[in-house]
């Protein structure tokens, strides 16, 4: 299916969109509301979330959204649905196909437009509203572990995205989002609609292929607009050396020393530990800790390594150290968590 046929597949009315744009036009007059009831009489779901969208789930698991067999799942937001305050544990993108919408926040409001992109950090309150006829708003909803996977292998670079990757893993003080005006970019318009695609061919290789694509979406949005990108709450500057010094201890983990990570920074030892504790909220050395064992989650669940390579390759010259540690954090040990989660 090329492109154009997608798009027009997306901008053909569900019946859900026509009940809410009915209802958006006459909510206003009592009377209209009462008919608007009983002539959907047949749709009560549709019809309840739309007088009562406090109703609907606030806080959403990944497994609610994510079917089990994806690791990231692309859904077209209804138009004129009212507005819902709500969050999840995963992260997601909201991108503008065509038309606009407003994303709010519990102290911001973000307008949309064609072309433009949130990038969403998990457990963010926010609510979406397109109450235009040709607003074609898609959420692409990806779980946790694998954002992880894709910025784990994208961490030695500089960029706001992985900036904001590191940020959400081990800042005390988050990013709630990253906003990018794309405009017309064909290029990652067809990026994201090739997802689309392939999450409707539905096969046993779509999940694996979707993930690639998004791969690729991350690293061409990182080079085509990684400049541009707009980020709240005005801490791009505190942002980027929180970024740097994570992202040195995520690469050098086996490694690093608070020695070494001061001198490599320029600042004095004492203050150094400070800093870490300022933006982490945990010590150096639990951080450390921390960064070791969600690397070695993640080699346990994407690589045929052994425990003892596992181990050695995180920074634990022991395994049994390993070992103690990964259980402590997770209440299995490695070998116990590999043939659960894999």
């Amino acid at each position: 299916m090329k492109c154009d046929d997608l798009i027009q597949e997306l901008n053909t009315w569900e019946y859900d969109e026509k009940i809410y744009r009915e209802y958006y036009f006459m909510k206003k007059t009592p009377e209209k509301v009462k008919d608007f009831v009983k002539s959907h009489s047949d749709h009560e779901l549709e019809v309840g979330w739309v007088l009562n969208p406090e109703l609907l789930n606030q806080h959403a698991g990944e497994d609610e959204f994510i079917s089990e067999k994806y690791n990231v799942s692309l859904v077209k937001h209804p138009r004129y649905l009212p507005v819902f305050y709500h969050e999840h544990d995963f992260f997601e993108i909201i991108y503008v196909l065509s038309g606009t919408c407003t994303n709010s926040f519990r102290d911001s409001t973000e307008k949309l437009t064609a072309g433009d992109l949130c990038l969403l950090a998990p457990n963010v309150r926010h609510g979406i509203l397109a109450v235009e006829d040709d607003s074609i708003i898609l959420n692409i909803l990806i779980r946790r572990s694998t954002f992880m996977d894709i910025f784990y292998n994208t961490v030695r670079d500089k960029t706001q995205i992985s900036g904001f990757f590191v940020g959400n893993l081990y800042s005390r003080e988050k990013i709630r989002y990253l906003l990018f005006h794309t405009k017309d970019d064909i290029v990652i318009r067809n990026y994201i609609l090739d997802m689309y695609r392939e999450q409707k061919t539905g096969d046993s290789f779509s999940d694996r292929i979707i993930c690639s694509i998004l791969t690729l979406f991350f690293v061409e949005l990182t080079r085509r607009h990684g400049k541009k990108v707009s980020i709240p709450d005005n801490r791009r500057e505190r942002t980027e050396q929180e970024s740097e010094m994570l992202a040195y201890m995520m690469r050098n983990c086996s490694t690093v020393t608070l020695n070494e990570l001061a001198e490599k920074f320029h600042f004095s030892v004492p203050y150094c530990s400070k800093l870490i504790k300022s933006i982490s909220g945990k010590t150096f050395s639990n951080l450390l800790t921390e960064i070791r064992l969600q690397q070695g989650e993640q080699l346990l669940l994407c690589s045929q390594l052994s425990v003892e390579d596992i181990s050695d390759r995180v920074g634990y010259k022991n395994p049994e150290s390993f070992i103690r540690a990964f259980r402590r954090l997770y209440n299995d040990t490695p070998s116990q968590y590999r043939r659960k989660n894999k």
